[in-house]
């Protein structure tokens, strides 16, 4: 005869305590991974804007030590032809340009489409003829905010920055002029301070801190209210890349520092 005792199967308290015990270590490891992944992306998107920087000095060595002129991002390109429109009639007049930027114009330096991706914001599909790229698609914004007291038919964030935020935050923010805060245009001899200019920027406040950008912009803005410490990544003049956490006004102070003061 047979004496042996079946192995004992889990209660349904058992059950409930180990899958509670599941939830609970779910809990606690999924945002330490999400963390990590974030880390992760953050390291790209720096490595990517530094080589964006660097090509953007051989692009200044090719030129007569000038930085280019060209938009923020795709917020001032048609797509279908590739030109520029909607910017400051200057001068210099920047309407009707091919390839006016950085996906373009750096693409003989940095020789990777896939450097302007983010890996937190990603990247549009990039749409291309025989000539090049037609659309800006990718992640970063380059330092155009307009031209002298020419205001653009359609501003691009930097812009606003300075012909709307500037007087907010007084001196020495509040002169008016973009000439005075972003390299577009400009000589290399009159960039004063290359450790604080920028060259480009991760185009977000909010999603490499988890956030979105209204929940970082104030209400009076356009954002939600809630006012939530963001964060963007830039790369200098100099060729350094740097994170940068802060709330909205603290970013704009970031992406906006004067050129000689």
């Amino acid at each position: 005869m047979n004496t042996r005792k079946s192995p004992a199967a889990f209660t349904l308290i058992e059950l409930l305590v180990v899958i509670a015990i599941i939830a609970i270590l779910a809990a606690i490891l999924f945002p330490v991974f999400a963390r990590a992944r974030e880390q992760a992306r953050k390291t790209t998107c720096l490595s990517n804007l530094k080589q964006i920087g660097l090509g953007t000095l051989m692009y200044v060595q090719d030129y007569d030590e000038v930085f280019p002129w060209l938009m923020q991002d795709g917020r001032n390109n048609n797509d279908a032809t590739g030109l520029s429109q909607g910017m400051s009639a200057g001068p210099p007049n920047l309407n009707g340009f091919r390839g006016l930027f950085m996906e373009a114009a750096l693409q003989p330096y940095v020789k990777n489409y896939g450097v302007f991706a983010c890996p937190t914001l990603q990247a549009d599909k990039v749409v291309v003829d025989a000539a090049g790229p037609l659309n800006a698609f990718g992640s970063y914004g380059y330092g155009y905010g307009g031209i002298g007291a020419s205001v653009s038919p359609r501003m691009t964030p930097l812009e606003l920055f300075v012909r709307l935020l500037g007087p907010l935050l007084g001196a020495p923010y509040n002169t008016g002029n973009p000439q005075d805060y972003y390299i577009a245009g400009q000589s290399s001899a009159a960039i004063g301070r290359p450790t604080e200019s920028i060259i480009a920027f991760c185009n977000s406040y909010g999603a490499h801190a988890g956030v979105t950008d209204a929940a970082v912009v104030p209400r009076a803005f356009g954002g939600t209210g809630q006012e939530l410490p963001g964060a963007t990544l830039a790369v200098h003049a100099d060729g350094h890349a740097k994170f940068k956490q802060a709330k909205f006004l603290e970013l704009v102070r970031f992406v906006m520092p004067p050129l000689n003061q």
